[in-house]
């Protein structure tokens, strides 16, 4: 199933948006010109990781600081030792979609 979640001219480069859909959250992020899509919420504790910052095709999360990849969603330092979902990118039209 293709859901569309926001328009790529909502973005700029190194840019991250929360897009709501159907109560799940998730985190769009434009890096070099790649968008990536994951689950807004760290996997060590409940904190948005809107709330943190990228680095090259990492997320931040403000609360403890681990890292995140945006391509697998591997967690890559403590304290979170779990991943985060990372969703498979589609793109139509001017539209970013993922696969559910």
């Amino acid at each position: 199933m293709i859901v569309h979640l926001c328009s790529k001219e909502d973005f700029t480069e190194n840019s991250m948006l929360e897009i709501i859909h159907e109560g799940h959250s998730y985190l769009v992020a434009k890096v070099e010109e790649k968008f990536y899509v994951v689950d807004n919420m760290c996997s060590h504790e409940d904190s948005e990781l809107i709330l943190g910052c990228l680095k090259d095709k990492t997320i931040k999360c403000s609360l403890h600081g681990s890292h995140f990849d945006l391509e697998t969603g591997k967690a890559l330092n403590e304290p979170a030792d779990e991943p985060i979902k990372a969703y498979k990118t589609v793109m139509k039209d001017n539209n970013i979609c993922i696969e559910l």
